[in-house]
């Protein structure tokens, strides 16, 4: 999975929809939107709840965290959050299987050379909705969204540097490729995290120095 829950806001934003064609790795940051008249959705989301000006309804899409246009005090940041929902992990309608027949081995994580094999689409295929968080904690970010920020992605920054996402919802530091002067930081770099393992005894309390990154760790402002 590419998002991973540390120490989150109790409970998710909710469950929104998901503009139509979007795929998500899992993590990236999601911005409020409007539907176009094209945009399909079940009734429960076209007809009831938020809607834009009671015609349009909302719907949710990767991209930057901008500051709301107007001026201060009253500007402040559009609604998003983190996407839970992935192509990974517990993000997929049935994870992942770990291990492959006897003598081919087994693998951890995203290694699908060595056995790793996800079961079935991610979730939103079956419900044009994504799981957002919103509130203040710690998370953790894994995959794409974390690495592959052209300049300065998150898994190049430092602790208590601040994070921003781009215009694919990416996450990493003020001179990452699609932020600008309207963006608005999305949280705090905790750094890297170091210690997978498939037992319950990490790999450091077994005298092994951990190598491999499991995700990289952010504290996720309040908006």
């Amino acid at each position: 999975m590419a998002l991973k829950l540390l120490q989150p806001g109790l409970q998710p934003a909710g469950q929104f929809d998901l503009v139509d064609g979007t795929t998500l790795a899992g993590g990236e940051w999601v911005n409020a939107a409007t539907a176009s008249g094209s945009e399909l959705a079940a009734a429960d989301v076209t007809e009831v709840g938020p809607l834009s000006a009671g015609t349009t309804a909302l719907a949710f899409a990767p991209g930057a965290k901008l500051l709301a246009t107007g001026a201060l005090p009253t500007s402040g940041q559009v609604f998003g959050g983190l996407a839970d929902e992935g192509t990974t992990g517990y993000g997929t309608s049935f994870g992942t299987v770990i291990g492959t027949a006897v003598g081919k081995g087994t693998g951890f994580g995203t290694l699908n050379t060595t056995g790793v094999v996800v079961v079935g689409p991610q979730t939103t295929s079956g419900s044009g909705k994504v799981t957002i968080w919103h509130a203040a904690g710690l998370y953790g970010i894994s995959g794409t969204p974390a690495t592959a920020g052209a300049v300065a992605p998150l898994s190049g920054l430092a602790v208590n540097v601040q994070v921003y996402s781009n215009a694919a919802g990416y996450l990493g530091g003020s001179t990452m490729t699609g932020v600008s002067a309207t963006s608005g930081p999305v949280g705090i770099s905790l750094g890297a995290v170091r210690d997978t393992s498939l037992v319950s005894t990490t790999a450091t309390a077994a005298g092994v120095t951990p190598a491999t990154v499991e995700f990289y760790a952010l504290y996720l402002k309040a908006l």
